[in-house]
Order: structure tokens, then C-alpha cells, then sequence
């Protein structure tokens, strides 16, 4: 009987562990990931706006310079910016096919540059 008891009282706290731990996605997180705007490098160079978050398909070329990389696609090339905490664990893999989500920076004075938030090979 003591088992059985015990098991009782298992089930009656399992809804309040489960609902904790599988929590649904929440609304916010959801948006965030939507925001991102698949784009090509040439629409983002012409037309992309400052602060704008993209979407970048390609391939990372070559290291420019500290934290700078150069990103392909079709259409054409833009630096990409990667912090140090954004490279995944893997590493960077140089002609891979990766996506890249991140926020555009626009300067008058100086070519149009993507700060990477997230990077994803696609294999």
C-alpha cells in the first residue's frame, strides 16, 4: 500500500514538473527570430537601412582583419563582423554554406558592414 501511495503522490506533482520543465516558447522569443529579414547582400547594401536585421545566406570567404570577415553570396560581398562569443563551436568554416543573422550598420563614410548575432552552417 505504501508504494502505491507514494505513486499517487508522484502523479499528483507531475503536471506542476512537467509545466516547468517543458515550457512553451514564449511570444517575444518568437518575433525576435521572425524579424530577421531574408535579404541578398546587394539589396542590403542598396536599399538595407541602419540597424536593420537580416538574414544573409552565403559563404564566409576569408578573415579581413580582428573580428572582420568577408561573406559571399550571388549577388555580391559584404563584411560580416563576428565576435569572438558568436563564433560556434565548430569554429568558423571558410566556404561552407552559413547563414548568417545579424544587424546592418550603415556609415556614409564607410562600406556597409553586417554585425553577425547568429551563425548557422547548412549541410
Amino acid at each position: 500500500m505504501k508504494g502505491l501511495f507514494f505513486c499517487g503522490l508522484c502523479l499528483l506533482s507531475l503536471p506542476a514538473f512537467s509545466e516547468n520543465y517543458f515550457p512553451l516558447p514564449s511570444p517575444a522569443a518568437s518575433a525576435d527570430t521572425h524579424a530577421y529579414k531574408k535579404q541578398s547582400i546587394d539589396q542590403v547594401i542598396e536599399k538595407g537601412d541602419d540597424e536593420e536585421l537580416v538574414r544573409l545566406s552565403g559563404q564566409i570567404i576569408k578573415k579581413l582583419k580582428c573580428s572582420t570577415y568577408l561573406f559571399r553570396d550571388k549577388t555580391g560581398e559584404i563584411q560580416i563582423k563576428i565576435e569572438n562569443d558568436d563564433i560556434p563551436q565548430k569554429g568558423l568554416l571558410f566556404g561552407s554554406p552559413t547563414i548568417i543573422r545579424g544587424e546592418v550598420m550603415k556609415d556614409p563614410n564607410k562600406p556597409t558592414v553586417v554585425e553577425a548575432d547568429k551563425i548557422r552552417y547548412v549541410f
